[in-house]
């Protein structure tokens, strides 16, 4: 991944993490609660830490992430099979994802941000092939969101 895109990707995530922050504390003021409420903060709060959770690990950090769990893939197959660390990671990765989306649907909790910021690393940690697949498709989305946001102020 070149530079720029990692430094896209890292001040993407860094921007919607803060954002999220700001959110979430104006979210509990009592004077500006109400125009929280009227502009779905909440909902606004997960998809930010959701992009800020994908833009920092798109960086080559996912990268190191993914060949580290795939490394430790490749220890274990010869003691508990060769598809169990892909199976559980894989599922893992689902399961938050789908309980993630399961939460936005019903109402945000403190749990769906926590959702939000676990479901990229769990996909970036699936080994093999299919992680670095998870992980060059999520540095895509954000460099677009990054790229997108440059555009709308201007740049």
């Amino acid at each position: 991944m070149p530079v720029i895109d990692a430094g896209i990707s890292a001040a993407t995530g860094g921007t919607c993490l803060g954002a999220a922050g700001v959110l979430y504390v104006a979210d509990r003021l009592p004077w500006i609660n109400q125009l929280a409420a009227k502009i779905k903060g909440p909902q606004i709060q997960t998809l930010l830490v959701l992009t800020a959770s994908i833009g920092l690990v798109s960086t080559p950090l996912g990268g190191l992430i993914n060949q580290a769990t795939t490394s430790i893939d490749g220890f274990v197959d010869g003691l508990a099979g060769e598809w169990t660390g892909f199976g559980i990671m894989f599922a893992a990765a689902l399961a938050t994802l789908l309980w993630l989306i399961s939460d936005f649907m019903t109402g945000v909790k403190t749990r769906t941000l926590l959702l939000a910021a676990l479901a990229p690393p769990l996909t970036v940690m699936i080994p093999g092939v299919l992680g670095q697949i998870a992980a060059t498709g999520l540095g895509f989305i954000a460099t677009q969101v990054g790229s997108l946001a440059m555009w709308l102020m201007g740049g």
